[in-house]
């Protein structure tokens, strides 16, 4: 029962840090511009709404998939473990009777829904101010999005596990590699998740009217195996994070 409030507790106080820190607001700027450039842009005046679905879709796959989504997780999941170590609270937390690996679910687990929400609460107004065609959209993409935003939430964890200054190599990470890795031809893109995100958007929204991408730049991955690839990095690195936390020895300064 103690470990068992302990866990609620540390739950319950990481959400309120990550909600409460500079990451909120430095997250609500790309999230302000990327409405304002919607509003002028006004998908939903085309009067053809299979080319108004294409050219939203395309800002999606553009700007949404591959930096907004990084993003809002880089704002909490590298925050979450590590913003102990960047305040030199993280050894305070292992006095404490909760062992590693629950300590780092705790994190996990307060980081996840305000990633979620920040992502597909975004989302949701993107589509709303797109109009019809936002609409169509949410339907298709919204489970890319969740998969995606999962992933990196997780992926970020273990750079907190790894790294001191996790969110610089976050913002790294997510800024170049994954731009960089998500389009270059070859088997080498499969490392991105990204390309995984966006297979499954152009798979979701060829039946909107969405054009299938020219293999030359961007070939797909199968749907099914991308959906599977995502929540294999999400478990992969998520346990990766839990035996690199459980077992390395952190001695930063108190």
């Amino acid at each position: 029962m103690n470990t068992l409030r302990a866990f609620v507790t540390l739950w319950l106080l990481s959400f309120h840090r990550l909600f409460w820190s500079i990451g909120t607001p430095m997250l609500l700027l790309p999230l302000t511009a990327c409405a304002m450039f919607l509003v002028r842009r006004r998908y939903g005046a085309d009067l053809d709404p299979v080319m108004a679905f294409h050219g939203f879709s395309v800002f999606l796959l553009r700007v949404f998939a591959p930096f907004v989504t990084p993003l809002c997780a880089l704002a909490f999941g590298t925050a979450s473990v590590g913003g102990d170590r960047e305040d030199r609270t993280l050894l305070f937390l292992f006095i404490r009777p909760l062992p590693r690996g629950l300590i780092l679910l705790a994190k996990f687990l307060a980081a996840w829904p305000l990633v979620l929400g920040f992502t597909c609460g975004s989302f949701w107004v993107f589509c709303r101010l797109a109009g019809p065609p936002g609409r169509a959209a949410f339907d298709a993409y919204l489970p890319a999005v969740v998969y995606m935003a999962s992933a990196y939430t997780a992926l970020f964890h273990l750079f907190g596990a790894l790294f001191r200054h996790s969110t610089i190599a976050a913002l790294i990470y997510a800024v170049f590699m994954e731009v960089l890795l998500g389009n270059v031809p070859g088997v080498i893109r499969r490392v991105a998740i990204n390309y995984y995100g966006r297979s499954l958007m152009y798979d979701a929204g060829v039946e909107h009217g969405l054009s299938a991408p020219d293999p030359q730049w961007f070939d797909p991955y199968p749907a099914h195996d991308a959906k599977l690839a995502l929540w294999t990095i999400t478990a992969g690195t998520l346990a990766a994070a839990w035996l690199v936390f459980r077992t390395r020895e952190y001695e930063e300064p108190t």
